[in-house]
């Protein structure tokens, strides 16, 4: 173990920056390990590059807030630091976390801090003038800064605050106070203090590792109205840094609140030349090539609606997880979201921006129309492949009827397991498939051999056998129901034309399509192949032949 030079703080050896304090150790340890003060006889150092811009709080923190179009400035009290009390070409001093109870600006009371980085901290404050009202502090430190970059971070800063200062929208906090501290050389924004959480915390503690539809489609909706005002400005405003843990839950109105500004930028139309920034995977292909517009933002929502719906983190496989010819489409990952939801992940991320959506406000729209049809189940699942809208989609897929596996629909044998499939002759041959339309059920997590019905009659009753009453429905459940969750006369499918279409018979535990849709009594609903329908605790996969 090692010291660090600035805070003290024990660290391990091969670390180059300190736990504690953020500073940048590695150029200070001696081939021993031992912490040296830069300067001490015996280890010279080479003094490190001024950096291109300042660096302030963290990396997702960092002013780096260019405009084409600064406009005037809000005035603001910072006075140019003393030379003598500025390092430029070297390491300041350890940068000391502010302690409780704290009083910055005469008015705000630090209680503890809640996030940040080693260069800046965002703190829990009490502010004093109006009752202890929570709030949230912002602190972004300078360092490393000649007296050029001295002023371009005053620069920075009052844009930033001239940014958020400006805006009012309910997804977006409120700002109370901006601030240059002298006896501490550091910035603070003070601004609404969001008690819920972010989505990345969400996602991490739910049960599944994913979110369900519905809530995804409603924090989106929210999301893309607060990008549609950012981006309908009078100078348009691109975020550029849309991710998870940049979306925070407000624990007292349940809104989606759009947080950190750092990197936030005025742009015209179709700028070029603007700095690649942004999180690998959520950032797109256009912005590394220093081109920026507001579908560049309608992007990176699709990336982060994609990673709370299916658990799959776009960063992860940042340069191909959105080339579905080569990675699996939403519902290859998780079967149970819609086609709906699938068709408007994929036209999000599609590459080039002008196959995306047109806005923000368009995938707001259509979101909100989707969520409206998911909660009435007027959604389809298991669309055939061909009608998903892309070039990356080729064939139709159902479940393995023996391990439940994602196959071809022509597939005469399951990859997964090796079992001969029933109907995979018949798909592919062309004068069976101008023949009836057939279908069958498949019952899930189950070993016996007989588990798979084939729907042979027009209409067909699906239940408990129950001789004393006469009742034989042609889908007799009996056998892989020992709980007796499914009741006699429990659902009804049948066939009209070439469409196949299931109703509840007023059962006493419901049927459920997809884990997401219960049907109401007698009111049908189309069937898509690859539908999972569950009658009780009794799962069935529906496939089409």
């Amino acid at each position: 173990m090692s010291q660090c030079p600035h805070c003290h703080a024990k660290i391990s050896g091969d670390l180059p920056f300190c736990g504690q304090c953020g500073a940048e150790v590695s150029a200070n340890l001696s081939s021993t390990g031992a912490a040296v003060a830069e300067g001490e006889s015996g280890i010279q150092h080479e003094p490190p590059k001024p950096v291109p811009v300042t660096r302030l709080a963290d990396a997702s923190m960092q002013a780096i807030l260019e405009t084409t179009d600064p406009g005037s400035t809000p005035s603001v009290d910072i006075p140019k630091p003393d030379a003598q009390k500025r390092h430029t070409g070297g390491h300041q001093p350890g940068i000391k976390q502010l302690d409780g109870g704290t009083v910055l600006n005469s008015r705000y009371e630090i209680v503890r801090r809640i996030g940040g980085g080693g260069m800046g901290a965002v703190y829990l404050a009490k502010d004093r003038n109006l009752g202890d009202a929570p709030r949230a502090v912002k602190e972004m430190v300078e360092t490393h800064l000649d007296e050029n970059q001295h002023e371009k971070a005053i620069g920075d800063f009052k844009r930033e605050s001239l940014l958020l200062t400006s805006l009012e929208h309910p997804s977006i906090p409120t700002i109370y106070d901006y601030f240059y501290d002298n006896n501490l050389n550091r910035f603070y924004l003070v601004m609404k203090y969001i008690s819920g959480g972010d989505l990345a915390s969400r996602l991490r503690s739910s049960t599944q590792g994913k979110l369900d539809e519905k809530t995804v489609a409603d924090w989106g909706m929210q999301v893309a109205d607060v990008l549609e005002y950012l981006h309908t400005r009078p100078k348009p405003i691109i975020y550029r840094d849309l991710k998870p843990a940049n979306l925070m839950i407000d624990g007292n109105s349940g809104r989606v609140m759009l947080i950190d500004f750092g990197i936030a930028r005025w742009v015209a139309k179709q700028e070029k030349g603007v700095t690649a920034v942004g999180t690998m995977g959520y950032a797109p292909p256009e912005l590394f090539s220093g081109r920026v517009e507001p579908r560049s933002d309608v992007y990176s929502l699709g990336a982060t609606m994609f990673h709370l719906l299916t658990g799959s983190d776009p960063q992860d496989n940042p340069l191909l997880i959105f080339d579905f010819t080569k990675n699996p489409r939403p519902r290859q990952i998780v079967p149970s979201i819609s086609s709906e939801m699938e068709r408007l992940l994929m036209k999000t991320v599609e590459y080039k921006p002008e196959d995306r959506f047109r806005s923000a406000g368009e995938v707001r729209d259509l979101l909100a129309e989707h969520l409206e049809k998911l909660m009435s189940g007027r959604v389809s699942y298991g669309q055939p492949a061909t009608e998903l809208g892309g070039e990356t989609v080729q064939v139709q897929t159902v479940f393995c009827g023996f391990c439940g596996g994602r196959i071809a629909i022509d597939d005469v044998f399951c990859a997964h397991c090796g079992a001969r499939q029933p109907l995979g002759a018949m798909a592919s041959n062309p004068s069976l498939k101008a023949g009836r339309l057939t279908a069958k059920l498949v019952v899930a997590g189950t070993a016996e051999l007989d588990s798979a019905f084939v729907l042979q009659k027009d209409s067909n009753l699906v239940g408990r056998a129950d001789p004393h009453s006469n009742i034989f429905p042609e889908i007799d459940l009996s056998k892989f129901d020992r709980e007796t969750k499914v009741s006699r006369r429990h659902a009804r499918i049948w066939v009209e034309g070439d469409t196949f279409l299931v109703e509840d018979l007023g059962s006493v535990n419901g049927t459920v399509i997809n884990d997401s849709v219960r049907l109401a009594p007698r009111q049908p609903r189309v069937l898509d192949s690859g539908d999972r329908i569950r009658l009780g605790e009794t799962t069935l996969h529906f496939l089409v032949g």
